[in-house]
């Protein structure tokens, strides 16, 4: 097992084609698009204005005073953030649905309840979440304390605090940040065609035959085909990390674990598409260029590999790159684990079922004349 694998490292890195295509030019996609396209694209989301319709359903005065007060100090402090009151909730919902407002809120219930009616913008919709959810806390503290000992807030002096505040993610993203992480994706679906070639090579160069009548267990030459690749796509993760680091000065997460884990996501789902392509290019008479290729670009082109500019809802959200990307985001940036641990689960499960279909195709497969 260890010679095949030796054997087809130094083939990989031998062959100028592949190290173009499957290290520099990505390497060169990321430096172009990064900086060429960094006026026209933005790396991070603006939120921008957020427009609230609210209904006061209390009969408390407090109640409805502590709302509008909170109301009131919010807008104070951020333009961006604009309330009108409503007597027609469902109306307010109804426009939330179509996004003709951000959010429709019912204040209701003693203690206070608040009820979010959200839209569809999800980067607003946890904006929204985010200024109420304090508030409520906040008046929830105050009805215990003032039901359990009411004398406790005689005295209270309320500072003046900031109700939103920008969270600082420790790093400035840029365009480069962006591609750094698509280009990364895009290497890990472009495999597929190394591991559809990994078969059909044996095809073209009439070696084939000796593999099929080869003393050893098909199976078991079938998979060590498969692990003689994992080097080739290490290095290639690792080199394209390295030079968007070291050169482009690109940042990926915030600390060493979760980059392992970064890493981690893009080998298992580059392993997948390596054991998939093997599988295909057991029974793949055509060219292998002229049919996954297209199906390739397309997906990247709609998956915003190229563009985050790029988003057709309902079709954009369907693509499995854009899910792999958005897994990646979410972990370089938040340090949330919770998608880049589903990509690995579901990646590893196609892994397996290709790798079954593949040894079991493999095993058929008859002597080529």
């Amino acid at each position: 097992m260890f010679s095949v694998i030796v054997k087809d490292t130094r083939e990989f890195l031998r062959d100028r084609v592949n190290l173009f295509f499957y290290i520099l030019f990505p390497v060169m996609l990321i430096f172009l698009l990064g900086n060429l396209l960094a006026n026209m694209d933005k790396a991070e989301d603006a939120i921008g204005t957020i427009r609230i319709q609210y209904q006061r359903d209390t009969t408390d005065p407090y109640q409805q005073q502590a709302v509008m007060n909170f109301i009131g100090k919010v807008k104070e402090e951020n333009g961006m953030l604009q309330f009108e009151e409503t007597s027609d909730i469902k109306a307010a919902r109804q426009l939330a649905g179509e996004d003709e407002i951000t959010a429709a809120v019912l204040f209701t219930g003693d203690p206070m309840e608040i009820q979010i009616y959200e839209g569809t913008n999800q980067l607003k919709n946890k904006a929204v979440s985010a200024i109420f959810s304090s508030f409520i806390q906040s008046d929830k503290a105050y009805e215990a304390v003032f039901e359990s000992n009411p004398q406790a807030l005689s005295g209270l002096v309320l500072t003046q605090g900031e109700y939103v505040e920008q969270k600082d993610l420790g790093i400035h993203r840029t365009m480069m940040d962006y591609y750094a992480v698509t280009m990364l994706a895009m290497v890990c679906f472009m495999i597929i065609l190394v591991g559809t070639g990994a078969f059909m090579g044996e095809r073209q160069s009439k070696t084939i035959n000796r593999l099929i009548i080869a003393p050893q267990n098909r199976v078991f030459l079938f998979l060590q085909k498969i692990l003689g690749m994992l080097p080739q796509v290490a290095i290639q993760i690792v080199v394209i990390m390295f030079i968007c680091v070291v050169i482009f000065k690109a940042h990926y997460a915030a600390n060493t674990s979760d980059n392992l884990w970064l890493f981690l996501m893009f080998l298992c789902v580059t392993l997948c598409m390596v054991a998939l392509g093997s599988a295909i290019g057991i029974v793949l008479k055509a060219n292998p260029m002229a049919v996954i290729m297209p199906v390739l670009w397309i997906m990247m082109f709609f998956g915003g590999t190229y563009s985050r500019e790029m988003h057709v809802k309902g079709l954009t959200e369907a693509m499995p790159i854009y899910q792999i990307q958005q897994a990646a985001y979410d972990l370089v940036i938040f340090g949330h684990h919770e998608k880049a641990n589903y990509v690995i689960v579901i990646s590893l499960l196609i892994m397996l079922a290709a790798l079954i279909t593949g040894a079991f195709l493999f095993s058929r497969k008859q002597e080529e004349r």
